[in-house]
């Protein structure tokens, strides 16, 4: 029997100290650090049932820092945020009694569409996963599951990484998706920002396994 226990404690290591980085440095990543965990996205779970091959299901976007198509997205970004904000408090007008549970998500769009996303600017890549829309529609799930396996690369890179899911929003910005060359309505999509990180969140948090998980026998 082959022993894993090194294994097993470096891969429990990098779980707990997965955090979310919304402030970079200046510094670049390695190129093949970032294509390294743009692979990992590879291998998470995916429609393989349906005999499409993969490169079909699943695409990666690797936007670089100053580049023309990242500035191009991060401009389309906040104004659809923008757009949906005003949409957002139309809304709570005609319907005050949404304000309650509503008004939080609204002033973070307001902020948003004020002062933009400063990790978006700040980081060197944006990522953006797209998944083929199919039937049963599990083309999130996929998408999540390629994120988390970019994530814990990174975070065994120890680069910062921030979930991007506004990303989410564009996958009917008709311009957005051709900056991407997609066409609308086949993908869903959604995205991350990745960089060296300016200080890493401090370590680790525990939780009460028994206030959690249950065990039914």
């Amino acid at each position: 029997m082959i022993e894993n226990s090194n294994i097993s404690k470096t891969f429990e290591q990098i779980i707990k100290t997965r955090r979310t980085v919304r402030s970079f440095t200046n510094e670049a990543p390695k190129k093949e650090d970032i294509n390294e965990i743009a692979a990992s996205a590879l291998y998470a779970p995916y429609a393989g049932a349906t005999g499409i091959p993969l490169h079909e299901i699943r695409r990666v976007f690797i936007l670089a820092h100053n580049s023309r198509a990242k500035k191009e997205a991060n401009e389309l970004l906040i104004s659809q945020i923008k757009n949906n904000s005003a949409k957002m408090n139309n809304m709570l007008a005609v319907f005050p009694f949404l304000k309650k549970k509503m008004k939080p998500f609204s002033e973070r769009l307001k902020s948003i569409s004020r002062y933009g996303i400063p990790s978006l600017k700040e980081a060197t890549y944006y990522i953006i996963v797209a998944e083929k829309k199919g039937f049963p529609p599990i083309e999130k799930q996929s998408i999540a599951h390629a994120l988390q396996n970019m994530w814990l690369t990174a975070t065994n890179k120890g680069l910062g990484f921030h979930l991007l899911s506004a990303t989410g929003i564009m996958s009917k910005n008709e311009q957005f998706l051709n900056l991407l060359g997609l066409t609308k309505g086949d993908y869903a999509i959604d995205g991350c920002v990745i960089g060296n990180p300016v200080k890493y969140p401090d370590i680790v948090k525990e939780f009460d396994l028994n206030k959690c998980v249950k065990w039914i026998e």
